[in-house]
Parts: C-alpha cells; sequence; structure tokens
C-alpha cells in the first residue's frame, strides 16, 4: 500500500491553490476590519469570510485525509486520475460540511437554550407598552417580552421565535428611559439577526475548537454585534446617556461571570481583551457619550 499519494494531492497545485486562497481571504478580511474602527456593521461583516474560510480549510484537510485513505490502492494503477478524483470528492464534501454548519447554527443553536432562562410575561405592564412601541418603530414583529431568571436581560430568536427578556431586578433597578434604552438595545440584536450571526460563529469555534483564529474570530463577532445594538438603540431612542447609564448599572450590579451557553447573550459584562465577547466598558460609554455631544451639536441652530 503505497503513501505517495498523500504527498501527490497535498503538494498538488489545485490543493496549494486552495490553501492560498484561504489564506488570501483571511488576510484581506482581516484588514479591511481593521480598517473599519468605528463602524461594527461593516466590521462584523469582515468576521464572517474568515470564519466561513476556516470552517472550509478544517472540513477541506480533514475530507482530504479521509479520502485519500479510501484511494490508496486505485493511485497503483491510476495516479492522476486518483489525485483528481479526490481534489473533487473533498472539494464538494467540505462546500456541504460549511454549508451545513452554517443552516444547523442559524436554526438550531439557541432554541434549547431558552429553557430555565426565561419565566412570565410582562403582557399588560408599561413595560410591555414600550416594548410595543419600540417594535412598531423599529419595524419588527411577533416579539414576546419574558421575565429573565438568568442574568440582566437578553434576546433570542430561532425559528420564528423572537424573545426579549429582561429581570426584575434589574427594571427595578433603573429609570424608566434606561430600560428603554435596554429594551431597544436587545430589539436592535433581533432586527440585526444576532442570535444567528453569533450561533454560526459559536458553533463553528465548538467544532473547531483546536483553531485559535476562530475563537478569537467568535469573541470578536459578540464585540462588534454588541456595538452594532448599542448604535441601533439610540438610532431609535434618541437616548445614548440613557443607555450608557444603565451599562453602568448592569456592569455594577452583575458582575459575576456567566459560564456555559448564556455567556454573551446578556446587555453588558465588564470582562475585557481579545477573548471577551464584550467590548470595554470604558470604550463603550465613551461611544455614548460621543453619540450624545454629536446629537447635541446638530440640534443646535446655526
Amino acid at each position: 500500500m503505497s503513501l505517495e499519494l498523500y504527498s501527490a494531492y497535498f503538494l498538488s497545485i489545485a490543493t496549494l491553490g486552495i490553501v492560498t486562497i484561504v489564506l488570501i481571504i483571511q488576510a484581506s478580511s482581516y484588514i479591511a476590519y481593521r480598517s473599519s474602527k468605528g463602524n461594527p456593521l461593516r466590521r462584523s461583516k469582515m468576521l464572517y469570510p474568515i470564519l466561513s474560510s476556516s470552517v472550509f480549510f478544517w472540513s477541506f484537510l480533514g475530507t482530504s485525509l479521509v479520502v485519500c485513505t479510501l484511494f490508496l490502492d486505485s493511485y497503483e494503477w491510476q495516479r492522476q486520475r486518483t489525485v483528481e478524483l479526490v481534489f473533487g470528492s473533498s472539494l464538494l464534501a467540505s462546500l456541504g460540511i460549511a454549508s451545513l454548519l452554517s443552516i444547523v447554527a442559524r436554526k438550531f443553536a439557541f432554541p434549547r437554550m431558552l429553557e430555565g432562562m426565561i419565566a412570565g410575561s410582562f403582557s399588560g405592564s408599561a413595560l410591555s407598552e414600550t416594548c410595543a412601541m419600540l417594535c412598531r418603530k423599529m419595524n419588527i414583529e411577533g416579539v414576546d417580552l419574558r421575565e429573565a431568571t438568568v442574568g440582566n436581560a437578553f434576546s433570542l430568536s430561532s425559528n420564528g421565535l423572537k424573545v426579549v427578556a429582561v429581570s426584575p431586578e434589574m427594571v427595578a433597578s433603573m429609570s424608566s428611559a434606561e430600560v428603554e434604552a435596554v429594551i431597544a438595545h436587545e430589539l436592535s440584536h433581533l432586527k440585526n439577526n444576532d442570535s444567528q450571526e453569533k450561533g454560526f460563529a459559536r458553533l463553528a469555534k465548538l467544532a473547531f475548537a483546536f483553531d485559535p483564529i476562530l475563537h478569537l474570530v467568535e469573541a470578536a463577532v459578540h464585540r462588534e454585534r454588541e456595538l452594532l445594538a448599542d448604535q441601533s438603540s439610540v438610532k431609535y431612542t434618541e437616548k445614548p446617556l440613557a443607555l450608557a447609564s444603565a451599562l453602568l448599572k448592569v456592569h455594577s450590579a452583575y458582575h459575576s461571570y456567566s459560564p456555559g451557553p448564556g455567556a454573551g447573550l446578556f446587555v453588558g459584562h465588564s470582562s475585557r481583551g481579545l477573548l471577551s465577547r464584550y467590548p470595554d466598558l470604558n470604550r463603550r460609554v465613551q461611544l455614548l457619550i460621543n453619540m450624545a455631544r454629536e446629537m447635541k451639536t446638530q440640534t443646535i441652530p446655526a
């Protein structure tokens, strides 16, 4: 049984071309990501080619090893044809795996997490009216406002189910303007399809846990989507200082770490660093203060 197929295949022009394309995609996406400071929407979009290309690369590599092993015997009598067959099979299989992973993540990443994280609804309350008003402004339908039994505030969307959950303790500690800003932040996650985007990043990291790039990118996706939700909240409420104040209260009250699948879903956290799912609190608050200053400047008559 010859092992020449492995070297012939992995050193072939086609295989090296795949590796080169993946590297180019990741390098160019990272450069675009770094050059888009202050634009969380563009920055988060630049992270997905890195995620997708990493998933594709590892799927392609693993599939290639398996298919090469299966075709070792045929390589002895039909060498070039075998290399081409391994490449084609591996390419199709890896594209299928990457697509399947994306579909699974976007549809099934979070639904079971809701069990034990929510309780009764706020139906008929002033909080429910605030949520309904924001839903109309943001053109979002079918949102279920529930009581959070874990964390402070979060939102999830999957298979048509849209849930915004806030804890009674958090609501009691905040002014009506702060609560409105937080709910708008969570609704922004629903409007921006963040459950699906975060779900894909998380599942990719879990599927290829040995890849440090996926760990870094998954955390970055969370951070950028949080900053994007902050921007959207201000867009629809025009209350950046209320959101900044709410974040400070959240960080003060909920300072303990939230491990497990719920980590990264809540409105705020005090962790920082490249592997943190939350933006640095000081930077986040400063951005909101800058938005408030800009809004004040725009309302001063010339």
